[in-house]
């Protein structure tokens, strides 16, 4: 219902006129744009990716109506004082391999750059994330239902028990500290006797090799963490040790300065902002679906990120020209 109410707006042609209109009057239209994975569902456990028609129909409308940029050049701008008025950023999350094989030949086939923030440890150590961990392990057991310890009892009778067991436990997982969730971790791998292939990470997350093929060909990579923890979550001196490891290692591999950086799960706080300013980054990103203002030099460490895996084209166009975000803006 809501979807038809949206996509009924946009055939008024209320989202163009929103978005010139607030152009007017704020002098800018910027966003930027978060994906996960691109391409076909290969199987059934693991993050459900954007599709590659929807991914470049995506990327068609943002090259005709937008000037494309990376982040750190967005980020230049702002200090600068000389944003465009109509400009977006294409971000990718963790790693996975389908931004090689799917994404980039699309970016290529536009001229559009991107920024890819790399969780670190996965890359090096072709080691599924630990969210993939979870859901490989309740879509491959023999159990019908599974009890864990503090976090409930689950049913993993058909495909869709399984799919909401795995979201709810994300979920409840992403509120521990890291011992309690490595603990529930294996606690929920040792219940579904699964043993997942030592060479599943290579199958999912990108080499080194094509990181570099990326880098040459306007890609830039950003900083997201090592071995993606909530850092809100852990100590201060953990989250340094996550900050600067991590920057380290892809600043080694690319030979060429690591500028930006993704909080994992968009989680931070004033010292972590603090943190990552010091630590030699120039920006970094949160989850917050709004716009950002063209003088938004005190966001730098606090960039707002709109989730651009939507199937709805619609939905997107409505976070696009401003609307939804300046509504989040006047309801918190």
């Amino acid at each position: 219902m809501l979807t038809n109410f949206i996509g009924c707006m946009n055939k008024t042609g209320i989202f163009g006129f929103y978005g010139n209109l607030r152009r007017k009057i704020t002098k800018s239209q910027i966003s930027i744009l978060a994906y996960h994975r691109v391409g076909p569902q290969t199987d059934e456990w693991s993050l459900n990716p954007l599709s590659e028609k929807i991914f470049e129909y995506h990327i068609n409308y943002l090259s005709k109506n937008f000037k494309i940029v990376t982040l750190s050049n967005l980020s230049e701008m702002i200090r600068n004082g000389n944003v465009p008025e109509k400009a977006v950023v294409i971000t990718f999350d963790d790693g996975y391999k389908d931004n090689y094989e799917v994404a980039f030949p699309i970016l290529k086939k536009y001229n559009a750059p991107a920024t890819v923030f790399l969780a670190t440890g996965p890359v090096e150590e072709k080691n599924l994330f630990w969210w993939d961990k979870i859901n490989y392990a309740l879509f491959h057991t023999d159990m019908e239902s599974i009890d864990l310890n503090h976090i409930g009892a689950y049913q993993l009778c058909c495909n869709e028990d399984k799919i909401l067991a795995g979201l709810n436990i994300q979920e409840k997982l992403k509120k521990m500290d890291n011992n309690k969730k490595e603990t529930v971790m294996g606690e929920l791998i040792n219940l579904t006797d699964v043993t997942i292939p030592e060479k599943l990470g290579k199958k999912y997350l990108l080499s080194w090799d094509e990181i570099k093929k990326m880098n040459k060909n306007g890609i830039e990579f950003g900083s997201h963490t090592v071995t993606h923890p909530i850092l809100t979550n852990v100590s201060i001196d953990k989250a340094k040790w996550e900050l600067i490891n991590s920057k380290k290692c892809i600043e080694e591999n690319l030979e060429t300065e690591v500028k930006s950086f993704a909080y994992p799960n968009g989680d931070f706080n004033a010292k972590l902002s603090s943190l990552v300013e010091n630590l030699g980054y120039t920006s970094s990103v949160s989850v917050f679906p709004m716009q950002l203002l063209k003088n938004s030099v005190n966001e730098l460490y606090k960039l707002s990120r709109i989730n651009a895996n939507i199937k709805d084209f619609n939905i997107l166009k409505l976070y696009l020209c401003g609307l939804r975000g300046d509504l989040n803006r006047i309801l918190i």
